[in-house]
């Protein structure tokens, strides 16, 4: 099961647990085993196993694909990914205004994570919004999820939710797994946000696995002075999400 849905599941469980009285009750707050690294690799958790695509992509992770000089589409592997590291000072990581850095190239320079706004458009699939892995210091807000939440995953500081699709690189002129942002719209009945995730493709949350970040060689163009330490689990894909909550 998922770990969205868990967390659903733990919302609720909350909720009917608020009416018991105080005295009666003890919350004993479980959660999976985290660690601190200042290098990770985002491994993909699917929201909901139904919408899965085929092979299953939960699991994958995130690997930039060279579509030109500095620049890489977001796409996923079922090998090991790109090590990534959290870029900010302690108030911009605090604040989830950091951004989400690899390092590339030869000297290496700095790779970030950008996220097409919501009147940004792929230039191939027009109602789509890219997630891109180019030179430069990526979209500020792309970043771990900070306090008070106790899961730790990739947010775009937007309401939304990023999405793994198959979809045709002109580049190569062939298919790869890519992932999207989807921008949730508001329903004026419900009050609620509304995932529209695009057809053919599986809503995904992108969770920090603890990994290594690499000493820089002399002559770098990349610095890790703000690369921070961040709290990840050291296997996602060994984690049974359902076991965990409030």
């Amino acid at each position: 099961m998922a770990m969205f849905k868990t967390l659903f599941a733990a919302v609720g469980a909350a909720s009917i647990a608020s009416a018991v009285p105080l005295e009666s009750r003890q919350v004993i707050p479980n959660y999976p085993p985290n660690e601190l690294s200042t290098g990770f690799r985002l491994v993909v958790n699917v929201t909901d196993p139904a919408t899965d695509l085929t092979p299953s992509v939960d699991g994958w992770e995130l690997q930039g694909i060279h579509t030109g000089a500095g620049f890489n589409d977001a796409a996923l592997t079922s090998e090991k990914g790109q090590i990534f590291y959290h870029n900010g000072t302690a108030a911009e990581i605090r604040f989830g205004e950091g951004s989400i850095l690899s390092d590339g190239g030869s000297p290496p320079f700095p790779f970030g994570i950008y996220v097409q706004g919501e009147d940004q458009f792929d230039a191939t699939y027009p109602a789509e919004h890219d997630v891109s892995i180019n030179v430069g210091s990526g979209t500020i807000g792309v970043s771990l999820l900070s306090f008070p939440d106790p899961y730790f995953y990739l947010t775009a500081h937007a309401t939304g939710t990023f999405v793994a699709c198959p979809r045709t690189v002109p580049y190569y002129n062939q298919e790869f797994i890519v992932v999207r942002f989807a921008y949730d719209t508001f329903d004026p009945d419900t009050a609620l946000p509304v995932h529209n995730v695009p057809e053919g493709c599986t809503a995904i949350t992108l969770i920090p696995e603890c990994d290594v970040l690499p000493e820089l060689p002399e002559g770098s163009l990349s610095s890790h002075e703000y690369a921070a330490e961040s709290k990840c689990y050291k296997d996602v894909s060994a984690i049974n999400w359902p076991e965990y909550g409030p």
